[in-house]
């Protein structure tokens, strides 16, 4: 770990040579001193070699004592990363038998010049199965379990009903034989698979096109020329899509990866290529032929690969399939050799073993690594850690320094309580083997798409390999100098990912092919989310029931409610409609001639609804029954309806007396009823039962409401409950429950014979249950503001809590839309964002130290412009409705004529409070990194904007590394930086005159240092990178060119904005500004020579 002398005396040999000999003739002038042979002249060079030597010496000695002030506090270097990538491995011709790509086969890229090729590893074995295709159709399942699929096969496109023949026409492959599945087995009775039962899909898994393949493949890329129909009508009307391609893996289906698709759709046949997931696993399939599949033995396929395309309605069905020669698998590469089956040496038992690996360095990798050590038939393992401090004595752990490849098994460490061992130590005479392990890395690894050409192993029919996508990921070692300078000497090594340096120091050496990581601090974007509504407020519901008037038919939906106090408003969400006069149930009293006394003198006999008839007495006139006022009739506002049956005219009178049952007490007066009346009859509209149209018939009304006996017998609470309350003797079918009110009806009719019959209907002006809601509803226009012209506004404008949809925010005579965040809004966008919470409004602000610089973020109303709200909204209490009893809910809130009373019949509840998020964002917990990749430059410097994306390994290895010492639950957010694409179209004059080959030559370095300089991973004034926020001046790309060996001078240099993903270019300018997340790129660099020097 030597780091470059630093010139703290900065004189050379000869230049202390020359000092000497300088004070030697100020003291002997008559001494030359240029005698080389001269002994004096030797004898100053001898002390001048002395001299330097500890001249180096005292120089280094800072360096070495930091350096081992370092390794003492456990300051490491950041290993290398190797990169990563997939690469296809293609058949010269299908092969006969399984083709295996084992883990370790090298592959590299070709030379170029007199460097060496970039060499990868695979990193697991693949095997390329042969396979055909046995059939294809639409296939209706029917059951499945246990591996098996069992249903009906039959024709794609228009011959949709005709089975499939497996082997048939669909039949295409190698002439060669295959291990194909057997095409008459058909399973003897009681022979079907345990477990397979029926299933109840839902419409999608019912009825699919499946494709047959003669094997799985599991971790192949298998492509299919095939044609869609045409697409249905989807819900919605939308265009036609694509379905989706899944594969059979044992137990259920998984998505397959399509790598390109080329179907036009219905128009024309394409090509659809698939990525079939490692688990794709073989299947049994029963094919039934009998009509609906219900008729004859199921034929079956053994060990199938099954792949099906489920359309949904409005996307396109797949009306034919052909297979296409499987030759082409799929395997991922590590830039990085595989060593595999290594043995270390032979255990001697002892603490603190070291034992060497025999090819570092080892670079950072997603599987353990993992040693095994062998005695007498038994194998351990122990497992590699980053550190031994948090293992115990029992613990199989070694640690590594991957530089050197040096293990360390079970160190003693002295300390306050003695002597501890941390991990367990390797059994003397064992033999420690390392099963495999990585070695390598580096960013010259991160190679572009389609240049990984190279076979290192041949292997039976494979004839070539690519890889379709550039390797990424790929890190150098960190130098010496870069960390001893990281830290300053004292400052702890970071175990723990704390405050932000730590994430940067710890996501760095995760070794994850990431060149820059900066931690992203709290900026003032934060005024873009000025609420946030996470939680929205939800009202209490409830039923309610309405009493009307006599005349009221209904009550419109939107009627408001409220509870005594008047304090909580709930409003019903439909029109209350009246329910008509119901016929009540009743039994008909008579005498018991047992009983002589005034209590008890009754018996009710059977109870029904409906008609009852029969004097009370033996050859009286007078009727006498018991009837039952069922809820939710309100008896305050009851009214009974009598009916005789029989030619009955309007004009025809009879008298009915009400009384109120109790048993036990002589309740029958026939000189004080509760209520009376003798009018004419009336024609009325009644129910005419369960499910029945409602009836017209000619009835007597008794209106018991407008009676004051009856009202005061109500407060006295003599009406009886119960039918045993009411009455001892009762015959049978009376209901136990308890009802709004039991009475006794006495009519008297003038027409009476023993076979009349009546019936009483009951009518308290009760509507039907209809849901209410803890809401009121507030008009437009009820409050105004008037703007003063500054950004970001805020007007308390809405009454809170503010339920269900935002209304529009109105300002002058135009309506803004409202948005959850001003983070996409543009300067001319009119946008508001409301918070339900507290009803404020607010507007675009203007943010000065965002990641893009000063910027407005939506517009901002006019001063004077007059601010209120367009259209009515509502607002509730949130859970502050909840836990209203059955009657809290008592008064209108605007009193009604029509509307005599209502009640809540439900306890309210289901009302939830919303929550709005005011800190702009800042209480969300989580780490946000900036990262930027490391890339590899083509021989211009120049390298693709895509290579900028990090990769989702590489973000995966760096959370996976982050995970192990973080705080649990803490998220981290990884994002990239804003990227500012840049021109540099410069003219140069050489130095001297050139050929065209050397004017060429020259002008390919000077676009190399722009591209070296302007560079978000290598570039800016030290070298790291493009510092976030620097701007970039065209000034700077005269002072980089003219440090070009060979440029006399620089004639032009125009700074031109290009946009790096479109490649559109702006008008030249002075300065390109960076905001605080942003930073450069060189789309593009133009340079021209100038033919002669001038």
């Amino acid at each position: 770990m030597s780091l470059p002398t630093p010139e703290y005396d900065g004189r050379t040999r000869d230049e202390v040579v020359a000092t000497a000999v300088a004070a030697v003739r100020q003291g002997v002038r008559t001494w030359t001193g240029q005698d080389r042979t001269d002994p004096g002249r030797g004898l100053i060079e001898t002390c001048a070699d002395m001299v330097a030597a500890l001249r180096d010496r005292l120089n280094l000695a800072a360096d070495q004592r930091r350096l081992q002030v370092l390794r003492m506090l456990g300051v490491r270097p950041y290993q290398p990363a190797p990169a990563q990538t997939e690469v296809l491995f293609r058949l010269a011709a299908p092969s006969p038998e399984p083709v295996v790509v084992p883990a370790g086969l090298e592959v590299a890229t070709r030379p170029v010049g007199e460097g060496e090729p970039v060499v990868f590893s695979t990193l697991t074995d693949a095997v390329l199965n042969p396979c055909v295709l046995v059939a294809a159709g639409n296939f209706t399942q029917q059951r499945t379990g246990s591996g098996v699929l069992e249903g009906t096969l039959t024709e794609l496109g228009s011959e949709a009903d005709r089975p499939v023949q497996p082997g048939g026409p669909a039949f295409a492959g190698p002439s060669f034989h295959l291990n194909l599945p057997y095409f008459g087995d058909f399973p003897l009775p009681g022979d079907t698979p345990e477990g397979l039962g029926p299933v109840t899909p839902g419409p999608d898994d019912l009825r699919y096109a499946l494709v047959v393949l003669s094997v799985p493949v599991p971790g192949t890329r298998v492509t299919l020329d095939l044609r869609l129909g045409a697409a249905g009508t989807p819900p919605g009307g939308s265009e036609g899509v694509r379905g989706r391609w899944e594969a059979w893996q044992g137990t259920h289906w998984t998505g397959c990866r399509v790598v390109s698709d080329t179907v036009p759709g219905p128009t024309g046949p394409g090509r659809v290529t698939l990525d079939l997931p490692p688990a794709h696993a073989p299947a049994q399939l029963l094919l039934r032929q009998g009509a609906g599949g219900e008729d004859g033995s199921p034929q079956r396929l053994r060990d199938v690969g099954l792949i099906r395309y489920r359309a949904d309605p409005g996307q396109s069905p797949l009306t034919g399939v052909a297979l296409n020669p499987v030759l082409t698998v799929p395997v991922p590469v590590v830039q990085a050799r595989l060593v595999q089956d290594e043995t270390l040496g032979t255990a001697a038992g002892t603490p603190g073993e070291r034992l060497r690996f025999a090819r570092p360095p080892m670079p950072r990798s997603t599987d353990p690594l993992v040693v095994e050590a062998t005695l007498g038939g038994r194998t351990e393992r122990w497992t590699h850690v980053a550190s031994l401090a948090g293992s115990g004595p029992g613990d199989r752990h070694f640690t590594l320094d991957p530089r050197t490849g040096e293990a360390v098994f079970a160190p003693v460490v002295a300390g306050a309580g003695g002597p501890r061992r941390h991990g367990a130590p390797l059994p003397a005479g064992a033999v420690v083997r390392a099963r495999r392990y990585l070695t390598g890395g580096g960013a010259q690894g991160n190679v572009p798409a389609r240049t990984i050409t190279v076979l290192r192993t041949p292997l039976p029919y494979i004839s070539a390999v690519t890889n379709p996508a550039p390797a990424v990921g790929g890190t150098e070692r960190e130098s010496a100098a870069a960390c001893a300078t990281r830290l300053p000497l004292g400052s702890p090594v970071p175990e723990r990912a704390v405050v932000p340096g730590d994430y940067e120091q710890l996501a760095l050496a995760a070794s994850a092919g990431m060149a820059r990581i900066h931690h992203i601090r709290e900026v003032p974007e934060d005024t873009l989310d000025p609420a946030r509504n996470y939680l929205p407020w939800q009202a209490a519901r409830t039923t309610v029931r309405f009493t009307l008037a006599a005349d009221a038919p209904q009550v419109p939906a939107g009627t408001q409610v409220t509870t005594a106090d008047g304090r909580k408003v709930f409003t019903t969400l439909e029109e209350a409609v009246r329910v008509p006069p119901q016929a009540a149930g009743a039994a008909v009293l008579r005498l018991d001639p047992q009983i002589t006394a005034a209590t008890g003198m009754f018996v009710a006999g059977d109870y029904r609804i409906g008609q009852f008839s029969g004097p009370f007495k033996e050859n009286g006139r007078l009727v006498l029954a018991l009837v039952e006022i069922r809820e939710p009739h309100d008896p305050r506002n009851l009214t009974l309806w009598v009916r005789a049956d029989g030619e009955r005219q309007p004009t025809d009178r009879i008298a009915v007396s009400v009384f109120a049952p109790r048993s036990g007490t002589p309740w029958w007066d026939t000189a004080a009823p509760h209520a009376y009346a003798a009018g004419a009859a009336r024609q009325i509209t009644v129910a005419a039962g369960d499910g029945g149209q409602s009836v017209s018939v000619l009835a007597h009304p008794v209106r018991l409401g407008e009676s004051a006996r009856w009202r005061a017998a109500l407060d006295r609470g003599e009406p009886a409950r119960t039918a045993q309350d009411a009455v001892a003797g009762r015959g049978d079918g009376f209901p136990v429950d308890p009802a709004a009110c039991w009475i006794a009806v006495q009519i008297l009719d003038p027409r009476n014979t023993p076979d009349t019959r009546y019936t009483v209907y009951a009518d308290s002006g009760t509507t039907a249950e209809v849901p209410a809601e803890q809401f009121e509803e507030h008009p437009r226009d009820h409050r105004q503001f008037t703007s003063t012209g500054e950004p970001g506004q805020v007007f308390s404008l809405l009454d809170s809590p503010v339920y269900g949809p935002l209304p529009a925010v109105r300002v002058g005579t135009d309506d803004w839309r409202t948005v959850t965040s001003f983070a996409d809004s543009g300067a001319d966008d009119e946008h508001v964002v409301v918070n339900a919470s507290t009803g404020q409004v607010h507007f675009g602000p203007k943010v000065t130290g965002g990641p893009s610089g000063t910027r407005q973020y939506g517009a901002v109303p006019p001063p004077g412009t007059t601010v209120t709200v367009d259209g009515p909204y509502r607002v509730t209490l949130g859970a502050a409705g909840n836990g209203l009893a059955p009657g809290d809910i008592c008064r209108l809130r605007t009193p009604d004529e029509g509307i005599v009373g209502v009640r809540n019949t439900s306890v309210s509840q289901d009302g939830k409070d919303g929550y709005t998020d005011t800190s702009g964002g800042s209480t969300q917990a989580g780490v946000r990194l900036m990262v930027v990749p490391f890339v590899t430059a083509d021989e211009r410097g120049w390298f693709p904007f895509h290579m900028l994306t990090p990769g989702r390994d590489a973000c995966d290895t760096l959370r996976r590394a982050l995970r192990v010492c973080q705080p649990t639950g803490v998220p981290v957010w990884l994002e990239q930086p804003g990227y500012r694409g840049i021109r540099i179209e410069a003219r140069i004059v050489p130095a001297d005159y050139r050929t065209a080959s050397e004017r060429a030559a020259l002008g390919a370095a000077a676009e190399r240092a722009l591209y070296r300089y302007f560079s978000p991973v290598g570039g800016g004034p030290q070298g790291t990178g493009w510092p976030l926020g620097r701007p970039v001046h065209a000034g700077e790309a005269f002072r980089v060119l003219e440090q070009v060996p060979g440029v006399a001078r620089v004639a032009d240099a125009r700074l031109i904005p290009v946009d790096p993903r479109t490649g559109s270019a702006a008008e030249p300018v002075a300065r390109v500004d960076c905001g605080p997340g942003e930073t450069v790129y060189s789309v593009e660099h133009r340079v021209t020579v100038a033919e002669v020097p001038s």
